[in-house]
C-alpha cells in the first residue's frame, strides 16, 4: 500500500464509509438499554464518579453509549465521529427529547474541535484500529491535548496476541490495524493502566481466539509524571 494511500484512510470515512458502517450496525448503535463495554467502565470509574462531569467519545455514532455514559455520571457529554449521518440521527433524537447536555460533530480523531484540558474523561469508541497510520501520534497527542491532568482515559478496541493489520471487509483498500493502544499512553509515563477486562467480540468472556478478543483498557492521566 502507498502512503497516499494510507492517508487516504480518513477522508474515506468522512466521505462514504462511516456512512456505510452506520447503516450496516444502525441497529446495534442504537439498541436500548445499556451496553457492555460502558458497564465495565462505569463499574471502574464509579469511586471517582463525581470527578467527571465532562466527557467525550471519539467514535460516537449517533451517540446512544455516550448518553448513557452522562446518564450514570450526571455529565455533559461531547462526541465526534466521521459520519454525517449518523450525528444527524443522533442531534435529531437528543433534541427531540430535551436533552441538552449532549452534543455530536462531524470529525476524525486527529481533528478533535476543542480546547485544552476541556475533559475529565475521554472514550475512544472502537475506532482506533481504523484510524490512519500517518494520523496515529497526531490522534493519540489530541485525546492528550484535550484531557485533563489526573482525568481518565478509555479505549475498546481489538485485544490481539501481537500487532497485525488486516483488510478491511466492507471497502477495498482499507485495513483494520490490530495493536494493544494503551501502550502507545503508558510507555509515555504519562498514563497508568487502572485496569483491562478482555473478552471475546461476541460473548462477556474471555476468549482464546485473538482474533475475536476485544478490551476495554483505563487509564489515569498522571498530574505529574516526572
Amino acid at each position: 500500500m502507498t502512503t497516499t494511500t494510507r492517508r487516504n484512510q480518513n477522508r474515506i470515512f468522512l466521505e462514504t464509509e462511516g456512512d456505510r458502517y452506520y447503516d450496516r450496525n444502525k441497529l446495534a448503535l442504537e439498541g436500548e438499554g445499556q451496553f457492555y463495554c460502558e458497564e465495565l467502565l462505569c463499574q471502574v470509574l464509579s469511586p471517582f464518579k463525581a470527578e467527571v462531569n465532562h466527557i467525550l467519545e471519539i467514535g460516537c455514532s449517533s451517540g446512544t453509549k455516550l448518553q448513557h455514559l452522562c446518564n450514570f455520571f450526571g455529565a455533559d457529554g461531547s462526541g465526534i465521529d466521521p459520519s454525517s449521518k449518523a450525528v444527524a440521527a443522533g442531534n435529531q433524537r437528543l433534541s427531540r427529547a430535551g436533552i441538552q447536555n449532549v452534543g455530536l460533530r462531524v470529525s476524525t480523531a486527529d481533528v478533535l474541535p476543542f480546547q485544552n484540558h476541556q475533559f475529565d474523561l475521554v472514550y475512544f469508541g472502537f475506532c482506533l484500529y481504523l484510524v490512519n497510520r500517518d494520523a496515529l501520534f497526531v490522534t493519540i497527542a489530541e485525546a492528550d491535548r484535550v484531557l485533563r491532568p489526573e482525568g481518565f482515559l478509555a479505549i475498546v478496541d481489538f485485544d490481539p496476541s501481537q500487532r497485525h493489520k488486516r483488510p478491511y471487509h466492507h471497502k477495498e483498500g482499507v485495513f483494520s490495524y490490530k495493536q494493544q493502544y494503551a501502550d502507545l499512553f503508558t510507555a509515555s509515563g504519562h498514563y497508568h493502566l487502572m485496569s483491562k477486562d478482555s473478552f471475546s467480540h461476541n460473548d462477556h468472556h474471555f476468549s482464546k481466539d485473538s482474533d475475536e478478543r476485544v478490551s476495554l483498557c483505563v487509564l489515569y492521566k498522571e498530574p505529574e509524571p516526572y
